[in-house]
């Protein structure tokens, strides 16, 4: 039948759009570890491919909601598989905005400081491959409810590990040689950096919700 057909076809688009978000958070990460580096001209263009890879995911999430207006699974549960492909494309939107963060405002970034830094980014996107499973779970033809709740649980522990290990470094921060105004703008990079793990979250809970109703 045409709708199942339709079902398929938004699946698939998922796991693309999936791909490409977590495409971007890696990229994003790269440039970081340039900029760390020294190497600001790699990173200037490690930044052009985060917008590129951003962009992308941009477009498949139209083309999902697209689909769904054109009657792509119940309608019960139409607007809850919208809402999971929104909440995860603004993950790679938070990763596009720490990209252009960097390049754009180049933050003063303590050599004792890069390890945590980098460290706290991992485990951001750790907690987006936790929900990257979860998902993966939910759009399987029969749905695997079970795996879902498990990964979505990490979702949720990495997500405080990822604040704790931010209050830390915070604090560390505050404590530095830096000037004041170098803290502050160092503070709002680590930020934006453990957001992308409370985007995460937000979005395993829209999984949870719509896992309450039904799997796809």
């Amino acid at each position: 039948m045409l709708i199942f057909k339709k079902e398929k076809q938004v699946r698939k688009l998922v796991l693309s759009h999936l791909n490409e978000v977590q495409e971007c958070l890696m990229e994003s990460r790269n440039v970081l570890e340039e900029y760390i580096s020294g190497e600001l001209e790699l990173a200037c263009q490690r930044v052009n491919s985060v917008i590129e890879i951003e962009s992308r995911a941009d477009t498949l999430e139209r083309q999902i909601r697209d689909m769904l207006l054109d009657g792509a699974f119940l309608p019960v549960i139409r607007s809850d598989v919208y809402r999971l492909v929104e909440s995860v494309d603004s993950i790679a939107g938070k990763a596009e905005g720490v990209a252009r963060f960097i390049i754009d405002q180049l933050p003063e970034i303590p050599e004792e400081f890069e390890g945590e830094l980098l460290e706290i980014f991992g485990q951001c996107l750790n907690c987006f491959m936790e929900l990257r499973k979860a998902l993966r779970d939910y759009f399987k033809p029969k749905g695997d409810i079970e795996n879902l709740h498990v990964h979505v649980a990490r979702v949720c522990e990495i997500e405080t590990e990822v604040d704790r290990a931010e209050s830390e470094l915070t604090r560390k921060i505050f404590k530095s040689d830096l000037n004041l105004a170098e803290k502050i703008h160092f503070r709002q990079l680590l930020e934006r950096i453990g957001n992308i793990a409370d985007l995460s979250e937000d979005a395993s809970d829209e999984l949870e919700f719509a896992a309450m109703k039904s799997v796809v």
